[in-house]
This record gives structure tokens, sequence and C-alpha cells, in this order.
């Protein structure tokens, strides 16, 4: 009897179907062993050596494998052809005491790609297992090293990362080049011209008088206006080619996240767990690659199903090869593709809906990566007034597509080429046209966008920060933190997300910049190759890291990093400038001159208004006297002294209805695990709650 293990009981199940009875699949439900969470756990005096334990809860999962070992048979570990895959491996060989595991790997769950790999196993490959040690470890220093001078500087619970702090000071960057954009007000004048045929095509004025047409004011234009009012326009150029739209690439693991979230509207973070989902029982390859390559098997399968599905003409002379434009290249020898182009999504009985989905989409692309290429007829048109040639220069770059090729299947812009572009029918020089209409349009210049998963993603991969397998653990890591929110379905710093950015970006230089981040992944890819030794990598990130948090916490006061900006408020106490600073449970007044001066101020964010006919208006302060405003904290809205934090007088927002108990006004409070109930506002004396009406 034979052992294989794997990460997922998915996995188990698919492969299970594979082998004989001579085999026994289980999964180790993911990692066995890692850093614990609640301590640094690396020796940085004794060559930065993991401290790793059992994660909790697998001891039990351990001692049931190790039953499972068998005395005369061998055990194969069959985790993800990656770094990750190859660490999980060694360390189950650890802990179950493997004397002489087999490693074997395949880049899609098939029969064929199972049985090969059992006959041709490997041990496990300890330079992709110290790289990953290394990115764990480095990725422990910084995170909880810098994390604690957050705690320190701004406040407790913050976090910082090697590759969330990049990604964050993307959006961050974006959002301060958005503020502070000033528009500039601009025209453009267009006319619909109708063609021989009846077509109506819409001509861009582009030059007045021979020199390029610009105009930033409606005076402009109303001299034009009633100078173009001919009825009829000449056709006086008409510049003739040919466009070949080449067919895109199969998908990576960054293009499949960016497509799921462009075409679909999956978070990245979904669209993993729905390729996993796929990957696992056996109708994908593996999801986790750089590749853009298909295997020779793939590509004569697909260039087969186009020629029966489509005929000869959408498959092209010789298969289509593509080079990977990023400088990432990973372990993974293909791009992501069907096990079996014959299945549509209709197909998979154990696929979810939203799996079959992302199924045709993945199948598509990767169809249409094996087709002929789209051909156009371009036109590249100049059109005047009649009798206007020399002062007035309309222009429209149009096509006719003669044959779709790969967009049969994926019909989708792709590169600038296909932006905007109208298709026509024929239009020659020498034309004379109907003029339906001029339409001119007054336009402000725009700042770039908020980033979408999708586009950050790709930014990203540009940068070569990280790997496109931890995008979707890095951007969901950031929103969980509260550093960035969705604001419709674009990606926006919040105040915090702001202030974290800020004291990253003024303090710790060289780890937030991007080509420094790219290097540490060059670096990290050479200790997989078995050409950078892990200590000394170590040691020449963490030294400096250490040397920069040593200074920052000497220089670097506490009350210069949550300041958000500037106020026209005056102190109430001293009369200086006041600052909106955040705190911990919000943004507030603070005077600029503090510590030496404590005057606040209380700076609502929202519209809130007190229901009198439901809360109780407190009026003035028992202690002190001075007015009672209401404030937003951890746990909700509360009264509050205008005079903290010299008076700390502070009470709940109290309901009108009182208890029928002791007489004293209920309370709405929040339970341990968040729901809201209605008590007795003098708890712990009487412990009076209301019964909450059941929902008919």
């Amino acid at each position: 009897m034979n052992l294989v293990l794997v990460e997922s009981p998915a996995k188990a199940k698919t492969i299970e179907k594979y082998l004989g009875k001579e085999y026994k699949v289980f999964a180790t439900l993911g990692h066995v062993i890692d850093l614990p969470k609640n301590k640094l756990a690396v020796d940085v005096d004794n060559g930065y050596k993991p401290d790793f334990v059992t994660i909790k809860g697998k001891g039990t999962l351990l001692t049931k494998l190790r039953k499972e070992v068998p005395k005369d048979g061998s055990v194969y570990l069959a985790m993800d052809p990656d770094r990750e895959g190859e660490a999980i491996a060694y360390h189950a060989a650890q802990a179950l005491k493997l004397k002489d595991p087999k490693r074997i790997t395949f880049n899609e769950i098939t029969k064929d790609a199972v049985l090969k790999s059992i006959n041709s196993p490997r041990v496990v490959d300890m330079d992709l297992v110290t790289a990953q040690f290394a990115r764990r470890v480095l990725d422990r220093l910084v995170g909880y090293k810098v994390s604690g001078l957050l705690w320190k500087k701004i406040r407790y619970g913050l976090s910082a990362g090697r590759v969330q702090s990049v990604a964050l000071r993307l959006i961050a960057e974006r959002e301060s080049e958005i503020t502070s954009f000033i528009p500039q007000e601009y025209w453009e004048v267009y006319v619909d011209l109708i063609t021989q045929n009846g077509d109506v095509v819409r001509f861009k004025l582009v030059k007045v008088n021979g020199k390029t047409f610009k105009a930033n004011n409606s005076a402009q234009i109303e001299e034009i206006l009633q100078d173009i009012n001919s009825p009829k326009y000449s056709i006086e150029a008409v510049k003739k080619g040919k466009r070949v739209a080449s067919a895109p690439p199969p998908f990576t693991t960054s293009t499949l996240q960016q497509a799921g979230n462009n075409h679909l509207g999956y978070s990245a973070k979904k669209t993993m767990a729905l390729a996993q989902g796929l990957y696992q029982k056996g109708h994908i390859t593996y999801m986790r690659t750089d590749s853009v390559n298909l295997s020779k098997d793939a590509i004569d399968a697909f260039r087969g199903y186009i020629s029966k599905s489509f005929g000869d003409s959408y498959v092209p002379a010789t298969p289509n090869y593509f080079k990977k434009s990023s400088k990432l290249a990973q372990e993974a020898h293909e791009a992501i593709r069907p096990t079996d182009i014959s299945k549509s999504s209709a197909a998979l009985g154990d696929a979810e809906a939203q799996e079959k989905k992302l199924y045709d989409l993945i199948r598509n692309r990767a169809l249409a990566s094996q087709m002929s290429p789209a051909l156009y007829d371009t036109y590249n048109i100049d059109a005047s007034p009649e009798g206007m040639k020399e002062k007035y220069t309309f222009n429209v770059k149009a096509q006719n597509c003669t044959f779709e090729g790969f967009k049969k299947l994926w019909n989708v812009k792709y590169g600038k080429e296909d932006e905007d572009v109208q298709e026509i029918s024929k239009i020659e020089q020498g034309d004379l046209l109907d003029k339906k209409e001029v339409t001119p349009l007054q336009k402000f210049t725009e700042p770039k966008s908020r980033y979408t998963e999708a586009t950050l993603v790709k930014q990203l991969e540009l940068l070569g920060v990280g790997r496109p397998s931890t995008y979707a653990t890095t951007i969901s890591t950031i929103m969980d933190r509260g550093y960035v929110v969705k604001i419709e379905k674009k990606l926006a710093p919040t105040d915090i997300g702001m202030i974290v950015n800020g004291f990253l970006v003024s303090h710790f230089t060289r780890m937030v910049d991007y080509k420094y981040t790219a290097k540490v992944e060059d670096g990290l890819d050479g200790i997989a190759l078995g050409k950078v030794k892990y200590e000394p990598f170590i040691d020449q990130e963490y030294k400096p890291l250490m040397a920069d948090i040593e200074r920052i916490d000497k220089e670097v006061k506490k009350e210069d990093i949550v300041v958000l900006e500037k106020s026209d408020e005056k102190c109430p106490e001293c009369g200086s400038d006041m600052v909106v600073k955040l705190g911990r449970f919000g943004k507030f007044l603070s005077c600029s001159n503090f510590p030496e001066c404590k005057g606040m101020k209380n700076l609502e964010s929202d519209d809130f208004v007190l229901d009198e006919n439901k809360y109780v208006k407190e009026d003035k302060c028992a202690t002190c006297g001075k007015d009672m405003i209401i404030k937003n904290g951890k746990f909700g809205r509360y009264w509050a002294c205008i005079d903290y934090p010299k008076c700390k007088t502070a009470l709940p927002l109290r309901l009108l209805e009182k208890c029928p108990e002791c007489g004293s006004n209920l309370v709405e409070r929040k339970g341990r695990w968040g729901k809201t109930f209605t008590g007795c506002s003098a708890y712990p004396k009487c412990k009076y709650i209301k019964k909450a009406k059941k929902e008919s």
C-alpha cells in the first residue's frame, strides 16, 4: 500500500479517481507547520533560523496521518508545483518523520499527468523550500518590527508589510494626484456626416488654418460654429491601409485576476478561489503561473478543435507562441488552460455556477490564443466644409473588419488600436456628404482614475512587486486593515491609510521603493535557483531595516504623524491655528501647539442629527456645567463634555423609554458578538434586557 499526500480534500478526491486500490490519498489541509502568530519566532542572532511550530489544530490530523504511513510502501508528496507547495511537502515530511518521501508534481490533475508523475518522482527541492522560508522570514521580520513602530507612533493594532505597503502607496499616491488635480476647460467640435450608403460617421475638428485645433472657451467655439454652417462636406483625403490584430496570450495568474475583475466583477481573491476549485476538480491547469507557454499536446488539441468548430481559416499556418512581457518568471511551466478543451462549462457537472463562468473565460481565452489574427481595412479620412479646405480639417479614423479571426471567441477591446474606432462603409476621396449635425462639446481635463483591483494587479506586476499569486492576499489585507475601501468598485485610501502611507513613505523610503521591492524578488529567485545564500540575503535586508527603526523611534514624534490637514479653526485655549488629526475614534481638531497646549474640538464627519423623539438630549455637563456634545467612538455615538480632556464626563445615548424594573432610562448596546440589544442604563446594578420582537 502507498500513501499520497496533497493539500486539499477536493484535490485528494480527484486524484483518487485515477489511482488504483494500492494507493491511499489524504489531505494535509494546507500547511501543517508555520511560524506562530504571537511572537517574532525568528532567531536573528543565530542565522535567522525560523522557529516553526505545528499549527494549532493540526496535531490531531498529523497523528491520524502517521497511522496511515505504510511500512512497506512509498509516500508521495503531491503538493502544488511551486515554492509554497514545496515548503508544505517538506514540512509534512518532517512532521511525519518520513525516511524516503517521493516528491511528485503535475501541472494538471488528469489521469495521464498524475500517473506520469508517480512514475518519475524526485526528492524535495531544498532550494525552493529555502526560498519560501526566506520570503516567510523576511515578511515576518518586516511586518513584526515595522508594525510595532506603527503601534507606538500612530496607534495600536496597525500593521505594515513588505508588499502590502507598496500596494497602499500606489493607491494613496493616486488619491493625492486626484485631490490636487486642477481641471482645465477645453472644447471639441464634431460633425456627423451621412455617407452615400446612409451611414452616419462622426468626424472631429483637428485643424484650423493648418494648425492643431485647440479651444478653451465658448467664445472661440461660437465663432467657429458660425463659420462652418455649410450643408455639405467634401472628402479631401482617404488614406487606406491594413491592420492585423494578433491573438492575445492565454491567461497567467495576473491576467486571469484582471479579466475576472473586468469581465465578471470578481475580486482577485474570489477569482483565485474559484480557479483553485476548478484546478482541484481537474478542469484547468495550475492557476499560479507566470508563463504564457502551452504544451505541444495542448496546442495540437486546440488547433484540432478550432478547425472542427470554426473552420480551417481560423487556424493559423503555424502555432502562436508568446513572450512574457513581465520580468517575473517562476516555477510553473504552462499558462492557465482547460485540461480537456472539448469540454464546455455545461459539461462540468461538479462545478458551481461562478466556477463555470470563470471556466468559460479561461477556455475562450485559451482557444483564442491559438486562432488566426483579426484582419481590418483601415481608413484615415479628412473632410472639410464645402469650399473651406484650407481653413478647417475634420478627421476620422475608421475600419472595416474583413476577417474576425480570434475575435470570434474573444471579442473584447485588446490594445489601443481598438479604442473608439468606428466601423464604416465605403468612402472615397471627392465624395460630397450631407451634414447631419454639428456638436460642440465642452470638456474638462480629468485626473487618472482610482485603481480597480484589475488595474492595481496590472501595475504591481509591471513594477515587479511581489508575485501574482500573492496579489489577492495583498489586496484583501489592506482592505481588512481598514487602509483601503471600495467606492464604486474602485480602491480608495481611508484616513488611516493615508496616515500610515505618509509615515512609511517619509521614513521607510527603502522599504516602499518600487525598484527595491522588485530587487528583493530577484534575490528570492536567486535562492530558488541555488545562486543566493539564505543568511546573507536576510542579513542585508534586516540590518538596514533595524537601523531605520532605531533612528525613527528617536526622531519622530507621534503628534506630528497623525496630522491630516490644516484648519481655519482657532484653538479655544490659546488662539493658535488648529489642525485636523486622526485619533482612535476618528477625526478631531487639535491645537497646533500640542503638547504645550491641549486645546481640542470635536469634528464630526457626518450629518448625524439627534432624534429627540427617541433619545434624551443632554444639555449641560453634570461635573463642570459646560455644554455636552455628541461624539462617535469605537462602540458608537455617546455624549461627552466639550471640555474634554480636562473634563472626562461621558454618557451613553439614553432612550426616552424607561426601564420597567428600576425606572432608569434604557440604552442601546452592542453585545460581545456585535449584536445590538436594549438594556438598562443602570447596569450592572440593574440587569434588565428588553426582549427583542420576533420577526413575523
